[in-house]
């Protein structure tokens, strides 16, 4: 099983910051991201990559596409959001809904939420 890669103090309580100002509304917990990393590590001849967005990253920061599931995803208590792709879209969908794992299209990528922000609502899946 994925060890999940927890938060420095300080940036702990920066994202306590946002959500006690109601500033965000968590998605995902830590189950269901250690069962998507899980699944993305178990199957890589369907080279499944990742972007994320922190919410502690600048505004229009998102990280390059990454197939390294082990060392290069974040904490998972930062992410905003994590966009999917890999050989089948099909496969990825399978699997999210296998998670339990609700998810959004966005500009034709599959995007798991982390977090979303106060009045705004993504088209889930």
């Amino acid at each position: 099983m994925y060890k999940i890669p927890g938060l420095d103090d300080a940036s702990r309580a920066k994202v306590a910051k946002l959500l006690d100002a109601g500033e965000l509304v968590p998605v995902m917990n830590n189950t269901k991201w250690g069962e998507m990393i899980n699944s993305m590590i178990s199957c890589p001849e369907m080279e499944p990559k990742f972007r994320l967005r922190s919410v502690l990253a600048p505004p229009g920061h998102v990280l390059k596409w990454d197939a390294d599931w082990h060392f290069h995803i974040h904490p998972v208590a930062e992410i905003e959001w994590l966009e999917l792709k890999a050989l089948s879209t099909v496969w990825l969908e399978t699997t999210l809904r296998k998670c339990g794992i609700r998810y959004s299209i966005e500009e034709g990528t599959l995007r798991v939420w982390g977090y979303i922000k106060r009045n705004s609502q993504p088209d889930w899946r």
